[in-house]
């Protein structure tokens, strides 16, 4: 079995013999972390990322939102009337007496801390400054602040000469032991009857998509309150959650063993899961070693993992000592069931990132068009990096692509509506000049933006494989959204037919198109018996036989589509439509639903790359795609002009490179309108 190789991984005792420009740059890591705190690594850090240890960061963030990006009123709409068990509301009134509110008092056993929140809410109209627990605060005037304390008693706040003691946080109890045990790596979560979470020493401390903490390990003892507690445990997408309700005795050790129950196999046929968008280290409130990324690997059975050198919001490319050292070979940790890889993101927050999977070498530039570093300028387009990086043996795909669905008009509007908030936007020109392998139509941003981006460029008669990158930060406790998940929460499937796993198999499938997306549910589809990627030549008339099936769980709807949109729909299950050749297509299938437990995200997504239909060598074209991609560009130009980074002594230059590069693209999609069958 895949994780039973993995069992190394799960123990602290096992090292790796890691170069040492390796270990110093974690130890550094761990330096700034301890010195620096949260944001340690880049000092324009986005300010929803410093609260990273916040326990109910997630739905901070969707408040949030909700709030037009007001942080105060988003805190104190999150806490309502009720005070969350672990939080403490501290509140200073306008004459600057303080009071405070608690939630449920988390428990907690002698010798060790538990994390409390502290949020400060201020009714003063001055900036104002305390220490919390003997950490400084300040809060803006009539705003509100957050600060994550761990505690194993009473604390204290101050105020100016005001002093408040704050009891009942926490609650003690007596201590027990809890066994977990699975047959090999595996994810488990332990809450107490609050909520709060519990974890062995050695682990990475993390909280997925629904708020749920995680960590990765196949037999493990953990310290406990001897109180209500409930434990999960699964083992990545293929498997299911099974969840325990146990209560140890204090002083006594309780046991508990699972083994998941598998639901999906795709391997049993040949297809293999990968994550193309990892990130080891990004800042954070924690430093992921190369061991806790390798138990992550292994507790979510991903067979291929590429963590990504790249930078944040400044100069500082994070984990570039690591492509440095094992740059075209596979990491050390990697087995005959399992690789992991390091690659490259290439950002650029105007024109789109993209990844490299499989480089030989690091690349001469990883970011462009970031004030305060060597590259300011949006320049050289991005086409440039896409050719470096496959110079370099890289397959390369575009990094989530939209942050919104499109309208039934087609519009672009939203798409164009915050100049850096890293939209795929080079990659209708890229595309067309095939300078890329892929889209990630499933990543940490809006799926049904991608498929339409998707769809569109397919329907140009461009061979794209569906590709997914999760994006993840592994030294995030809490994300926003899907950051804090673990690896391959999404994951693309490549088939590799009589190939063993290897990183060069999963580019070579990735070429040929022969892959599936998918954050849970199992989804095959063929034309007259042919996979995704394959290339069917007929003539009008022949005979179009396409079958679609799903397994798993959270599907509530399966569609088959094509260049004219769906063909057919239906409940899961099996899904068959039959058609004759008109011209020249592509077909897909595409399983959906709106969220499911063991999905770690908003919803429930497969989809596979197409099977192409050509007629006497043609391939398709529309009218309507081809026009709207020739409009886009000159959205784009346009855009650019407006909002690119470009020094005055070079501007006309440098943005004239980038018009080249739209010129070259617009080429191709009037070739498409000469030619486009309806």
């Amino acid at each position: 079995m895949f994780w039973q190789s993995w069992t190394m991984c799960c123990h602290e005792t096992t090292t790796l013999d890691l170069p040492a420009e390796v270990i110093e740059a974690l130890a550094h890591y761990r330096r700034l972390r301890d010195r620096i705190g949260w944001d340690w690594g880049d000092e324009a850090m986005p300010d929803v990322f410093r609260w990273a240890r916040f326990s109910l960061l997630g739905p901070f963030f969707d408040a949030l939102e909700r709030t037009g990006g007001d942080s105060a009123a988003a805190v104190r709409q999150l806490i309502g009337d009720e005070v969350p068990a672990g939080v403490v509301v501290v509140t200073v009134s306008e004459s600057g007496a303080l009071a405070a509110r608690r939630g449920a008092a988390r428990p907690v056993i002698a010798g060790h801390r538990r994390q409390i929140d502290v949020i400060v809410d201020s009714a003063l109209d001055r900036e104002i400054s305390l220490v919390v627990a003997g950490q400084d605060v300040t809060v803006a005037p009539r705003g509100a602040a957050i600060v994550v304390t761990d505690v194993h008693d009473a604390f204290d706040l101050r105020f100016g000469e005001v002093r408040l003691e704050v009891t009942d946080a926490v609650r003690p109890c007596e201590a027990a032991e809890l066994r977990l045990s699975a047959s090999g790596c595996a994810r488990w979560s332990v809450v107490d009857s609050t909520g709060g979470a519990w974890f062995p020493d050695g682990v990475l401390r993390k909280w997925d998509i629904h708020h749920r903490p995680f960590f990765h390990a196949d037999t493990v003892t953990l310290a406990v309150p001897a109180d209500d507690l409930r434990v999960a445990c699964t083992r990545g997408l293929e498997f299911d959650r099974t969840e325990f309700e146990v209560r140890p005795e204090a002083g006594r050790t309780v046991t508990v063993e699972c083994e998941p129950s598998r639901l999906i196999d795709p391997a049993a046929d040949g297809w293999y899961g990968g994550d193309l968008h990892v990130h080891q280290n990004y800042s954070g409130d924690l430093v992921c070693h190369p061991l806790d990324a390798a138990r992550m690997q292994a507790g979510e059975g991903l067979h291929l993992m590429n963590l990504v050198a790249g930078n944040f919001s400044g100069a500082h490319v994070y984990d570039r000592e690591m492509l440095e050292s094992f740059a075209g070979a596979d990491l050390p940790f990697s087995s005959a069931d399992a690789v992991a890889r390091m690659g490259v993101e290439y950002r650029n927050n105007l024109l789109g990132h993209v990844h490299g999977l499989g480089v030989t070498a690091p690349p001469k530039r990883y970011f462009s068009g970031f004030d305060g570093t060597e590259h300011p300028d949006d320049w050289p387009p991005n086409k440039a990096a896409c050719e470096e990086l496959r110079s370099l043996s890289a397959t390369v795909g575009y990094a989530h692509p939209s942050n919104s669905a499109f309208p039934d008009d087609w519009s672009t509007d939203r798409f164009f509506s915050f100049p850096r908030s890293v939209e795929a936007r080079e990659l209708v020109a890229d595309a067309a000049l095939g300078v890329v392998d892929s889209v990630d139509v499933l990543s940490p941003l809006m799926h049904e933006g991608a498929i339409f981006l998707y769809h569109r460029l397919l329907s140009c008669g461009i061979r794209l494989a569906a590709t997914a990158g999760t994006d993840v930060f592994l030294s995030f406790s809490h994300g926003p959204v899907v950051a804090s998940n673990p690896p391959g929460w999404a994951r693309v499937y490549a088939k590799l037919d009589d190939e063993p796993l290897s990183v060069e198999a999963f580019q070579q499938a990735i070429r040929a198109g022969r892959t599936i997306v998918t954050n849970g549910p199992w989804l095959t589809f063929a034309v007259n018996g042919h996979g995704p990627g394959e290339v069917l030549e007929l003539s009008s008339g022949d005979r179009l036989d396409m079958t679609a099936a799903v397994t798993g769980v959270g599907v509530e709807e399966m569609t088959i589509v094509g260049p004219d949109g769906v063909l057919a729909s239906g409940a899961p299950g099996e899904l068959a439509f039959t058609s004759t050749v008109d011209g020249p297509g592509w077909y897909a299938a595409i399983a959906r639903g709106p969220g499911h437990p063991n999905t770690l995200d908003s919803s429930v997504l497969a989809h596979t790359s197409p099977v192409y239909v050509d007629v006497g060598g043609r391939r398709v074209g529309r009218l309507a795609d081809a026009r709207w991609c020739l409009d886009f560009l000159d959205t784009l130009q346009a855009f650019v002009a407006e909002h690119g980074n470009f020094a005055p002594s070079t501007r006309a230059e440098r943005f004239g490179d980038l018009v080249a590069v739209l010129d070259d693209a617009r080429t191709y999609y009037r070739s498409v309108l000469r030619t486009a069958d309806r």
